[in-house]
């Protein structure tokens, strides 16, 4: 998706200097310390479109405080006045940001613990050097559901029963995505191998 939008630039240039950047969700240390899911915001989007790091508003997962961390990450939410997208990408047991089933659908920001086979599926990523935290802060749902727009990313096999349950299948906390669809502008980018 981020090198499609750069490729993008040279023929048909958008200016996203005025953008704000918001995290959906981001492990807990110990973690690399430019954070995981962060690090490639940064390196994928922000470092070439000119957004301004005082526009980029990462998770303070070394906060003492995560609960009133994450209170005060949806009062900046609040004050930049929303969420005008979230993107997304789609977990392969259908966690979305970094909400396990069964999921609660009425959160706000906060702190939230992983399931062992999400962490073996971070693992797998080379940018992991080391041990993984069971642990992440992470948007809410409702939080999600507030956005203006939200846009799912599915790619790879091990996605389709995911995004099949999703669409197909009835809203239910032991799909996390399954409440997307009702949100009344939700879209998905799927590319073969994942579509249902």
């Amino acid at each position: 998706m981020y090198a499609l939008m750069r490729a993008q630039q040279t023929s048909a240039p958008v200016d996203f200097t005025r953008m704000r950047v918001f995290c959906v969700d981001e492990l807990c240390p110990p973690a690399p310390s430019d954070g995981y899911f962060w690090r490639q915001i940064t390196k994928e989007f922000a470092s070439w479109a000119g957004v301004q790091p005082a526009r980029c508003r990462p998770f303070a997962v070394d906060a003492a405080d995560l609960p009133a961390m994450c209170k005060d990450y949806e009062r900046a939410i609040t004050e930049a006045g929303g969420l005008d997208l979230v993107m997304l990408g789609l977990g392969p047991n259908a966690h979305i940001a970094s909400h396990e089933p069964p999921a609660d659908f009425a959160t706000s920001t906060c702190p939230v613990e992983l399931l062992s086979s999400t962490v073996d599926y971070i693992l797998t990523d080379e940018v992991i050097q080391g041990d993984v935290c069971a642990r992440a802060v992470s948007l809410g749902i409702q939080t999600i559901l507030s956005a203006r727009e939200v846009l799912v990313l599915a790619s790879g096999a091990t996605k389709r029963a995911a995004l099949r349950a999703m669409l197909h299948g009835p809203i239910t906390p032991d799909v996390p995505a399954s409440v997307l669809p009702r949100h009344p502008r939700c879209g998905v980018l799927a590319d073969r191998d994942a579509a249902p």
